[in-house]
């Protein structure tokens, strides 16, 4: 029997009659369904992985009994990472590396038992850092008081690059709030390796946003612009159309107005406090009476004037053409005892008795109704104090003014925002470099309000080896009567001088190698 198997080309022809197991044609024949089925000798008993690639690969039968192979996400193709992930309920991100996946797929169901503790997130944070070669160091902080739902999570990262440092964040946050409990709120901080020089160029320009509380006031404007044709003047037209102002929450006492006349129209402005707008976050209304004898046409604007950085800024929160019917005015005497006079009318009638004045129901129009700034959701900062803005995003943004960029690396060129109770400047803030601009921001709560009011400027540290010159914008937005405002809190040109490279300072280099021929300093983020 062996001597006929050594002469037989496949080792199916064993099973067939003896007639035919010396049949070469027969043997050729069935060598490829052997190969299919069960393999050549030579990847016999082999356990391996078949890919698109694999040279050889073994026979079905070999295939079916290294299927296990195929559940091990470690061992198993990378195309069949997203199946493996369907089997444990998880979503896989297209932005992840190969070896990301792997791990999460190996070790995703023991963490389910960790979700929504602080435990499970530092765990699910290490991993993907750390196969993604950023290290694995994750720090979560939750022990705020009275902010029972907030945290903070701090990622150390052994990369500054920029590109990767946002891409990292990004990712980072789709993976916290895929996992963090569902009333909780939480801030992510990002510690990269950063320089010093031993000889700073830099100018900081100190600004701020808004006066003590007790210190601020607003200023609500209504301005009456009658259309051309029309025949009263306008200085009696200030005291019989009459303007009232009222809070929609609650009523306020207001000093006299300031009332500016001009040749086409009158201003009536009212001076209100920080607790005013403090107590009608739901806003203000506007009533009119037309106390003249005719109809009044024209247009209505209401305007709010608050201060940022002590520069007077305006929004309009209302224009509309207007239409007023007159109202009654009765005479009547002054202090002096003079008689004023009205717009009485007394209808004659056949019947004396039935003379009469009439007067209107409602002297007052229906009011106009504005809102000042949104109300945030959690109002009370400390006792007596109430916000009435809820955020504010300041924005830095630098112009080089010289053309020939060639010579200059905007990434040497460091803009950050800095306050004095923080440590803010110490991180990359979301930053963007496009032509010959730097533009950084920063959003600032209303819990923050009160700390950083007076205390904020903006930093511009040089490192490129020529001098730059540019300007410095720093503007603010925020809602005002639902609308994104954005107003300009300061305006400055700027001249940084040089920093030559072994004014740098040196931490990689030998003693007395002060730069290399090429004029480049080691430091310890490489060559500069």
């Amino acid at each position: 029997m062996n001597e006929k198997q050594s002469k037989s080309v496949s080792s199916y022809q064993q099973y067939l009659p003896a007639v035919l197991q010396e049949d070469d044609f027969i043997g050729q024949f069935l060598l490829a369904f052997e190969k299919i089925l069960s393999g050549g000798s030579e990847t016999s008993s082999k356990k391996q992985i078949i890919t698109k690639d694999t040279y050889n690969p073994p026979g079905l039968e070999e295939i079916i009994d290294n299927i296990h192979l195929y559940f091990n996400p470690q061992q198993t193709p990378e195309e069949f990472l997203p199946w493996l992930a369907d089997w444990v309920a998880l979503s896989l991100r297209n932005d992840w590396k190969v070896e990301v996946k792997r791990q999460f797929i190996q070790q995703i169901v023991g963490l389910y038992r960790l979700r929504g503790t602080k435990a499970g997130l530092i765990k699910i944070l290490s991993i993907y850092l750390k196969e993604s070669g950023f290290g694995e160091k994750v720090e979560v902080f939750d022990q705020f008081r009275n902010f029972p739902n907030y945290f903070q999570v701090q990622l150390t990262l052994n990369d500054r690059d920029p590109e990767k440092y946002w891409r990292q964040a990004k990712i980072a946050k789709a993976i916290i709030d895929r996992v963090k409990p569902a009333q909780t709120f939480y801030s992510l901080k990002i510690l990269v390796p950063t320089m010093q020089l031993t000889k700073p160029s830099q100018v900081v320009f100190p600004f701020k946003l808004f006066e003590y509380l007790q210190n601020q006031t607003f200023f609500i404007e209504v301005k009456i612009n009658p259309q051309e044709n029309n025949t009263v003047p306008v200085n009696q037209l200030a005291k019989q159309l009459v303007i009232q102002l009222q809070g929609n929450s609650k009523l306020i006492n207001l000093d006299s107005p300031h009332i500016i006349i001009d040749n086409q129209s009158f201003t009536v402005k009212y001076k209100l406090n920080y607790q005013s707008l403090a107590d009608n976050l739901k806003g203000f209304n506007v009533k009119l009476s037309n106390r003249t004898d005719k109809y009044f046409v024209g247009d209505l604007a209401i305007n709010l004037y608050f201060y940022i950085n002590e520069i007077e800024h305006r929004k309009t929160l209302l224009e509309q053409p207007i239409n007023l019917s007159p109202v009654l005015k009765i005479c009547r005497l002054n202090s002096a005892e003079e008689m004023i006079e009205g717009n009485t009318i007394f209808k004659l009638t056949n019947q004396p008795q039935e003379s009469a004045m009439r007067i209107t129901e409602n002297p007052w129009t229906q009011p106009y109704n504005v809102q000042t700034f949104a109300a945030p959701e959690r109002q009370e900062l400390q006792p007596e104090i109430t916000a009435i803005i809820e955020k504010l995003e300041i924005e830095a943004i630098l112009e080089v003014a010289q053309t020939d960029l060639d010579n200059i690396d905007l990434n040497k060129i460091i803009l950050r925002l800095k306050d004095d109770v923080s440590d803010f400047h110490l991180f990359t803030p979301e930053t963007s470099i496009e032509n010959n601009q730097i533009t950084i921001k920063r959003t600032i709560y209303y819990q923050q309000f009160l700390q950083t009011i007076d205390k904020l400027s903006v930093t511009i540290k040089n490192i490129n080896n020529i001098d730059i010159t540019g300007k410095l914008t720093v503007q603010a937005s925020l809602n005002i009567n639902h609308n994104l405002s954005t107003y300009k809190l300061l305006e400055k040109n700027f001249n940084i001088a040089k920093v030559s490279p072994q004014e740098i300072l040196q931490i990689c280099s030998n003693v007395g190698e002060t730069h290399n021929e090429d004029e480049t300093v080691l430091t310890i983020l490489g060559t500069i």
